[in-house]
């Protein structure tokens, strides 16, 4: 089968099923999406197998025939615009969450998992083998009955095949361990089945580990070897790279730190020792970037998930050349991975729509034109002010520093979060090609609101840093992250950095700011550990590596009770015991914000039409932001 083009949308967690684990409308528009805007191929789900492969309340699964409307569906949608369109099959063995499925989890051998759920797992009879087997047949056979183009079987993620592969999970001592014959049985075995119920007009792949990341697991020569067999079977049509096991340090999540194609080696590997098509995934961000790749062979074609997730036109704008125009993914994990591992939907700090294609993805034009004035340029302001303007509205935006991007200019001096500035490019690039009268270096007042006489107003003043009423806050001594940032006050040599119990970025990215710098830094948190929120986007492992390195202390548990000079209280929640901590030349608090409501305040009840968005509502993330401004945009 030809595809039409060499960019892939992958497949990835999104919680879009309803309550029996069925794929809902949700995805089928989503993945439409993403093939109206250009993408040659959509691998859809994973979706697995058995309901003893749960892992999270919002996985899709594939046992069950009543699936088989939704693929038909799924097909359809997908080649109306002209895209391929394939189903990963995956069980997860041991990553499975039994409170889910109130089964046990299954493994070849009982070693639990140390990621996630990490309950110990059956041992794998031979009858439960054969039964995964059959499992994966049939789900292959609902993909032929349900009109799509093929399979892929995943064989990575430290998912059940690779259970199978790696002898650090199966230290079996029958005929499907021991030996690598051995260990490649069962995932033979469900290629064999794969390939039997679909028949050879349909394409098969398997997606394939590079490296386990693990110590004494399987590294890139043995899975060329892997690769190998499997092109030898004559039964696969491609090789896709995949991610490692949940315990390896990349296992979970792909953040900003990670470097750009951080998997071409492995394609590389691959295409090395197979003529089969390799596929390339893993941050891939750009058309340029995807361009490289190809032309380079180090792979065959390239896997822009979270890129598509960010700008499902991507694809379509590069053919058109528009490359200034493409919304870029920030590798921030905060709407994609960072809610499914909660349990949540998943959405895109930059992409308000994800998910809700049907219900908000389209702009209404307006039909009255109004003069919208807006207050503030960060991210919440320009995305009001762009959608507001795709819908032709007139509107002024009014913001008081030199540059737009509010708090996004501050995020980017931060060690490795350059790619947070991605946010500002495409919105900054808006405003000028929406043609948004900008006005910058202007502090708005009401006197100028009431000057500019508009028929509506938003204030997206944003937020300031909040600062905790203990003794000794108001020292010269002690001072905001933004302060440090922005290179506001001069700090010492050692520093005490106080976490309020945000645990984010904030915090952590001050610590690696003045660590790099020669400072001897210490994070106080009153929570159990440094860095709980970084927990959820995969980054708090990466994070634990550089900092501890430099030699940043890691304080739990602590509840700061008051400054005096150089010396900090601090109460231990859980010992119940009051301690000092001297010698401390600087105090940054990072104790979140509060609301600059100041001008909505003055405001309300003076102008016809008044609305307020971003953290001047409430001080949250870029997430929250843009999602208000996108919706406040479309009502306006």
């Amino acid at each position: 089968k030809t595809i039409k083009n060499r960019i892939y949308f992958g497949p990835h967690g999104t919680m879009f099923a309803d309550k029996d684990y069925i794929m809902d409308d949700r995805y089928v528009e989503y993945l439409r999406a993403r093939a109206k805007g250009g993408a040659g191929l959509i691998i859809a789900g994973m979706m697995t197998v058995m309901e003893n492969a749960r892992d999270f309340a919002g996985i899709q699964e594939i046992h069950d025939k009543r699936v088989v409307p939704m693929l038909r569906k799924l097909a359809e949608a997908v080649h109306n615009e002209g895209a391929t369109v394939l189903v990963q099959l995956c069980h997860t063995g041991r990553e499975s969450d039994p409170e889910l499925s109130r089964l046990p989890a299954w493994s070849p051998s009982a070693i639990p998992s140390c990621a996630m759920f990490r309950d110990v797992p059956k041992e794998m009879e031979e009858e439960d083998i054969h039964e995964v087997v059959r499992a994966f047949k049939r789900a292959a056979s609902f993909i032929k009955e349900a009109g799509l183009d093929g399979v892929e079987i995943h064989g990575g993620s430290g998912y059940l095949p690779q259970q199978f592969m790696s002898s650090i999970t199966n230290i079996r001592t029958d005929e499907y361990g021991g030996s690598l014959e051995n260990r490649l049985r069962f995932p033979m075995e469900v290629i064999d089945a794969a390939r039997n119920a679909m028949g050879n007009n349909l394409i098969l792949g398997i997606r394939l580990s590079g490296d386990d990341f693990i110590p004494g697991g399987n590294g890139i020569d043995d899975y060329k070897e892997i690769a190998r067999q499997f092109e030898a079977t004559g039964k696969i049509d491609f090789i896709h790279v995949g991610g490692p096991f949940y315990e390896g340090i990349y296992g979970l999540g792909m953040g900003m730190q990670v470097p750009l194609g951080f998997y071409t080696p492995h394609a590389v590997g691959f295409k090395e020792v197979v003529d089969l098509p390799v596929l390339n995934d893993f941050r891939i961000n750009d058309p340029v970037q995807g361009e490289k790749i190809l032309a380079d062979g180090q792979g065959d074609m390239v896997g822009m998930i979270r890129a598509l997730i960010a700008d499902p036109e991507l694809p379509n704008k590069a053919m058109e050349g528009r490359l200034e125009e493409i919304r870029s993914c920030i590798a921030c994990d905060q709407g994609c991975i960072g809610r499914v591992f909660k349990g949540k939907s998943m959405t895109c700090l930059q992409n308000a729509t994800v998910g809700l294609e049907q219900k908000i993805g389209t702009l209404a034009p307006v039909s009255a034109k109004k003069k919208v004035l807006i207050v503030g340029g960060g991210p919440a302001g320009m995305e009001t002010a762009r959608v507001a303007r795709l819908r032709g509205h007139e509107v002024i935006l009014y913001e008081k520093e030199k540059k737009l991007g509010g708090q996004v200019n501050i995020a980017v001096k931060a060690p490795g979060r350059a790619e947070f500035g991605g946010i500002t490019r495409y919105l900054v690039k808006q405003m000028e090609l929406l043609g948004v009268k900008v006005n910058l270096g202007v502090t708005a007042t009401s006197e100028l609101v009431a000057k500019e006489n508009p028929d509506a107003v938003v204030i997206a003043t944003g937020s300031n840093p909040f600062k905790p009423t203990i003794p000794g806050a108001d020292q010269s001594n002690v001072v905001s992250v933004r302060d440090v940032f922005l290179k506001l006050v001069s700090v010492g040599e050692k520093v005490a950095i106080i976490d309020g119990g945000e645990a984010h970025w904030p915090c952590c990215s001050a610590a690696e700011y003045l660590a790099e710098r020669g400072r001897q830094v210490e994070i106080i948190t009153p929570l159990l550990f440094v860095g709980m929120e970084l927990a959820s986007t995969a980054d708090l492992m990466p994070f634990y590596l550089r900092v501890r390195a430099k030699g940043v202390e890691f304080s739990p548990n602590m509840l700061l009770l008051g400054i005096s000079g150089n010396t900090l209280t601090v109460f231990d929640i859980y010992a119940g015991v009051t301690s000092k901590k001297e010698g401390i030349n600087t105090i940054v608090l990072a104790a979140g914000n509060r609301a600059d409501d100041k001008l909505y305040k003055e405001l309300k009840g003076k102008v016809k039409e008044l609305h307020r968005v971003g953290d001047c509502v409430s001080p949250r993330r870029a997430l929250e932001a843009i999602y208000e401004g996108y919706n406040l945009g479309r009502i306006l």
